[in-house]
């Protein structure tokens, strides 16, 4: 299939890739070795008032449960969307607003599941991360707009690690902030945080998303630089590669990444169309 702008992508428990083809509102299910096994989604636009179940505006966040569900974040329709692995419709919520309640969402960019099923969104226009439960129900949100620790500016990419950690990209603020789970097991207490030497523009586009590696390392997008930044646990600059152009060893506004259990890298190559699989990501360090 022609791949238009794709945003995040996620690999599933089973190995097999989701990707947003978010140029055409599709979600796209592929085998390890690339073969399509599925697609859906069509265009739908709640601000000219259809957008059926099923359908997107420009979907950017991604996240696959345990259990295998897809969660995406359905950007520009404002909402959360849930289907089973082979996409079939389960349930959605959420709406444009401006945290009126607790799913006002104001184009949330990312969504992650967390080990027991809980979903989070970083509402990224609200400046606010909110978490619900595997149907939808609300369960607390934490952030503000600020510069102070637990405060976000433009809040875009989410993963947790092993631990249960919760890696948020707070792109406005230019650094990753990083919260560990409550006596609840909800990942909202802040515990540590660290600059990136990029996330510069403020754009529309330039909304990075980071995973984290079986290596324990956060890898994470600077979409306008056209790299992958890859940091310890602890915030430390581990690598960095990536310059822009076409061919196959560049990157033109990467966006979304996801690292899979051999520690090799898919990335949403976005500006130029197309995903990209590396199988060892510190490979241009020479």
């Amino acid at each position: 299939p022609e791949i238009v702008s794709p945003r995040n992508l996620e690999v599933a428990p089973d190995g097999s890739l989701y990707v947003l083809d978010t140029g055409n509102n599709q979600v796209l299910h592929f085998s390890t070795n690339g073969e399509l096994l599925n697609s859906w989604g069509e265009y739908g636009s709640a601000d000219a008032g259809s957008a059926p179940s099923g359908t997107f505006n420009e979907p950017w966040g991604i996240a696959i449960s345990l259990d295998g569900y897809v969660y995406v974040a359905d950007t520009w329709n404002h909402r959360i969307q849930k289907f089973t692995p082979d996409g079939k419709f389960l349930t959605s919520w959420g709406h444009f607003g401006q945290m009126e309640t607790p799913d006002a969402f104001w184009g949330p960019r990312d969504v992650a599941v967390d080990q027991f099923g809980n979903v989070y969104v970083t509402d990224t226009g609200n400046k606010r991360v909110v978490v619900f439960n595997d149907q939808g129900r609300f369960i607390l949100e934490f952030g503000e707009v600020g510069l102070e620790e637990g405060q976000f500016d433009e809040p875009s990419g989410l993963d947790f690690d092993l631990e249960g950690n919760l890696y948020v990209a707070d792109t406005w603020n230019q650094r990753i902030q990083v919260f560990s789970p409550d006596a609840n097991g909800i990942a909202q207490n802040f515990i540590n945080q660290w600059d990136v030497e990029g996330w510069y523009g403020q754009s529309l586009d330039n909304k990075p998303y980071l995973s984290t590696g079986p290596d324990g390392n956060i890898y994470t997008s600077d979409p306008e630089l056209s790299r992958i930044i890859v940091f310890s646990p602890e915030g430390e600059v581990v690598a960095a590669w990536g310059t822009q152009g076409l061919d196959s060893t560049n990157l033109n506004f990467p966006t979304g990444l996801a690292v899979d259990s051999e520690g090799g890298i898919w990335i949403s190559d976005t500006k130029n169309n197309r995903i990209q699989y590396f199988t060892n990501p510190f490979m241009s360090e020479e």
